[in-house]
């Protein structure tokens, strides 16, 4: 799991003195539930990657005003989520022998992360560099580089290098290394994104005859490192509307892209030898 794991939006269910709930959705406003039916709505915000959040009335009233009380609401869902998927990871990878390898991403706040203890199969391997149970090295990186929106670890494209620079120093056999570095390296083909007009608030897309600007949004600092180290394999994300794969010398880089926001989790399945990729299949459920 390759970073940008928390979701973006908590989803109040508000009570009503009635009894009835109401909440807003992904653009559409839902009046009048009962409380036989708000569990499904429930289910539906979480499936979607969101945090539902009941409250009544009054309460909702007082968080909307207090910027910190909504802060410190979301990092507890998000906590509460990740030691959520723990503890089923442990309950239904134990028997199989797996482990789930995750990382944060770009969008994920550190102080979360650290707030979630790693299990024997679920494992944080960000910013380390490990030996797989096939003998595959994999070097393991959550951050970005700058984004339009500020996240909470990104960086200047000097201090990603600077943390690249230490993680791929420990490498001992490029021929068998797996990157797993959240973001994809620059013109790479798995890093085009609109441009965006960062004057708005949220920045609008610039356009040309009617249709997004499209550029490459990549990391330069990642693409050095693919280029001085050339791995096996390079796994990325956080470019959601780019699921492609291509080559950078001799390393096959691969984006599944992101849908999260219908629901959709993607990823992809890569079969490998020793020290070369036999296939890949991109895969969404």
């Amino acid at each position: 799991m390759g970073g940008d794991i928390t979701g973006k939006t908590v989803v109040p269910l508000v009570e009503e003195s009635d009894g009835t709930f109401h909440l807003n959705f992904q653009g559409q406003e839902f009046q009048k539930i009962s409380a036989n039916e708000i569990e499904n709505y429930q289910t539906r915000v979480m499936n979607a990657g969101l945090y539902p959040y009941r409250v009544s009335a009054p309460e909702y009233e007082a968080l909307k005003s207090d910027e910190d009380k909504v802060t410190e609401l979301f990092d507890r869902l998000m906590i509460e989520r990740l030691k959520r998927w723990a503890k089923i990871a442990e309950e239904n990878l134990t028997p199989l022998g797996i482990k789930c390898y995750w990382t944060g991403g770009n969008d994920d706040k550190q102080n979360v992360l650290d707030s979630v203890e790693s299990t024997e199969h679920f494992v944080n391997l960000d910013g380390k560099v490990v030996t797989l149970e096939s003998g595959h090295e994999m070097l393991n990186l959550g951050w970005s580089n700058p984004t339009p929106w500020s996240t909470p670890r990104e960086c200047v494209e000097e201090e990603l290098e600077t943390k690249l620079k230490p993680l791929t120093v420990q490498v001992k056999d490029a021929n068998t290394c797996i990157f797993n570095v959240h973001v994809p390296p620059f013109d790479s083909s798995l890093d085009i994104a609109a441009k965006l007009d960062t004057s708005f608030d949220p920045p609008k897309p610039y356009t040309e005859g009617g249709q997004p600007i499209m550029i490459p949004v990549g990391s330069t600092a990642v693409r050095k490192a693919i280029e001085e180290v050339q791995p096996l394999l390079m796994l990325c994300g956080h470019i959601h509307e780019t699921k492609n794969a291509s080559r950078i010398n001799r390393t096959t880089c691969i984006n599944p892209g992101s849908e999260y926001q219908a629901g959709v989790l993607r990823g992809v399945i890569v079969n490998l030898q020793k020290d070369k990729v036999l296939s890949y299949q991109f895969t969404s459920g």
